[in-house]
């Protein structure tokens, strides 16, 4: 034997034990197969999940670009001007005393008294009550409410008053007070009108003779 090299086996092919290519067993083929097809296995799971991470990071950053796309448009758009309500009935409502007169002393303790009623401006407002400021004091409107009044009109109104109890009412009124209820398109407002003029004067006198008579006539209110 001469060279340099491994040292060679006896004649059969049994290798030598200080051969280089050590003898592979069935065992180690049979390993080797299965390493390899796990292996392969995890390139193909590792290239889907890969491809699945590639779409959520695609689907969230197209969800990011939409929702900032439509915070700029919505920042950017003119707003909308808000309507008009339109004024409050209270407002536009005017009440105005015309003239009274008492009825008959044979007649329920009552006297009528006119208004005139206006809307200066806005939606129709419609009159739901009224009510005297005073207890004992009961009221009846003709026409009848619920009552509306357009803008630009004028309604001509009695209010009947009718006295139920002397008792605590001030016969001397210097500025009487009606609540009046309201509706337009904006809102149902309790307005309470104060009227001057000659509407206190008709009222005390109304209120003397149903429940502070002179000699000469009968209360009929007690």
């Amino acid at each position: 034997m001469s060279g340099i090299g491994p040292v060679e086996g006896p004649a059969g092919g049994t290798p030598s034990v200080n051969s280089l290519h050590p003898p592979v067993h069935w065992t180690d083929r049979w390993t080797d197969g299965r390493v390899g097809r796990w292996a392969g296995r995890w390139q193909v799971r590792r290239a889907a999940l890969s491809d699945r991470g590639r779409r959520t990071v695609l689907a969230a950053t197209a969800a990011l670009a939409t929702v900032a796309v439509l915070c700029l448009g919505h920042a950017m758009r003119t707003p909308e001007p808000v309507p008009d309500p339109g004024p409050w009935p209270a407002q536009v409502t005017y009440i105005a005393y015309e003239s009274g007169h008492l009825q008959p002393m044979s007649a329920p303790a009552s006297g009528v008294f006119g208004f005139v009623v206006s809307v200066r401006d806005g939606t129709p407002v419609t009159i739901l009550r009224v009510t005297p400021s005073f207890e004992g004091l009961g009221a009846e409107i003709d026409p009848s409410t619920p009552l509306t009044v357009k803008q630009g009109t004028t309604r001509h109104i009695t209010i009947k008053m009718i006295v139920r109890k002397c008792a605590g009412l001030p016969l001397d009124v210097d500025l009487p007070v009606i609540d009046v209820t309201l509706r337009n398109t904006r809102a149902i407002q309790n307005q309470s009108f104060i009227f001057g003029g000659g509407y206190p004067r008709d009222l005390s006198a109304f209120l003397h003779r149903i429940c502070r008579p002179t000699p000469t006539s009968s209360s009929s209110t007690p």
